[in-house]
C-alpha cells in the first residue's frame, strides 16, 4: 500500500516537473527522497532516483548551494553503484560542475569536467572532448 502511495507520489511529481513547477516538484522528489532513503536504504535505485530527480528541479531553481551538497553525495554514491562514466554518473557530474561553477568553485569544476572526460573517454569520446572544452573555457575565466 505505502509502495503504491510512493509510486503516485513520484508520477505527480514527475508531472510537476514536466509541467515546469520545480518547485512544487522538488517538495515531492524530497518527500519521496527521505522516505526511500528509511524504507529502501540509501543506495537504493528508487533513492537514487529522487536524488537525482532533485538536483534536476534544484538547477531549474539555481539552488546552487543545495544542488552542490546534493550532487556531492549522489555523485559518490553512483560511483559505488553505477560506475565511472555511467550515464547517470555523468549526469550528475555535470550538474554538479555547474553547481559549482555558480558558487565560484572554478577549480573544483574544472576538476570534475576533466575527471568525468577521463572516464568517459574509452566510452564516448565526443562527450569526453566537451566536458573538456566546458573545462577550458572556465579554466579562461579563472
Amino acid at each position: 500500500m505505502v509502495g503504491v502511495m510512493l509510486d503516485e507520489l513520484e508520477l505527480q511529481a514527475r508531472a510537476q516537473y514536466d509541467a515546469g513547477e520545480y518547485e512544487h516538484a522538488l517538495a515531492e522528489f524530497s518527500v519521496l527522497r527521505e522516505v526511500r532513503s528509511r524504507r529502501e536504504g540509501p543506495y537504493s535505485v528508487k533513492y537514487l532516483r529522487a536524488m537525482h530527480d532533485c538536483v534536476r528541479c534544484m538547477r531549474h531553481l539555481a539552488l546552487w548551494q543545495d544542488s552542490d551538497l546534493l550532487c556531492s553525495e549522489l555523485h559518490s554514491k553512483y560511483l559505488r553503484t553505477h560506475g565511472r562514466g555511467e550515464t547517470d554518473t555523468v549526469d550528475v557530474a555535470k550538474h554538479w560542475a555547474w553547481a559549482m561553477l555558480h558558487i565560484d568553485e572554478v577549480d573544483a569544476a574544472v576538476e570534475l569536467y576533466v575527471v568525468t572526460a577521463d572516464d568517459l573517454w574509452a566510452v564516448d569520446r565526443a562527450a569526453a572532448e566537451r566536458l573538456l572544452g566546458a573545462a577550458a573555457a572556465h579554466l579562461d575565466e579563472d
